[in-house]
């Protein structure tokens, strides 16, 4: 597992190889959960479920294009990261978090 931040502010990366594919999940703040899941097959071709009320799928878009931008390979990005009323400042602070994670297993993938 791959980690940055601390306290209500850390997130946390896991990656499964799954045959051909990748499974990621980066979840963290105060609840992990299950927000949203993109889903990309080939550059351009992204879809995105959404769970009702939930903004996780920022990040889970901009990560799976990312990741797929590095390693080609067709994967799911599970995304779940909550912190109680976020300001923006605190929603940045998250994303820099993700980034962060997604920036470690690339370095260590390849």
């Amino acid at each position: 597992m791959i980690s940055a931040g601390e306290g209500r502010y850390r997130v946390h990366l896991e990656s499964y190889a799954i045959g051909k594919d990748r499974l990621v999940i980066i979840t963290g703040g105060e609840e992990e959960h299950m927000g949203s899941a993109t889903l990309i097959e080939g550059k351009g071709h992204l879809q995105t479920m959404i769970k009702k009320g939930h903004q996780d799928h920022v990040i889970s878009e901009k990560m799976a294009n990312m990741i797929y931008d590095k390693m080609g390979e067709d994967l799911l990005v599970v995304c779940g990261i909550h912190i109680d009323d976020a300001s923006k400042e605190e929603i940045e602070m998250l994303v820099h978090n993700a980034q962060a994670c997604v920036d470690i297993f690339l370095k260590e993938i390849k």
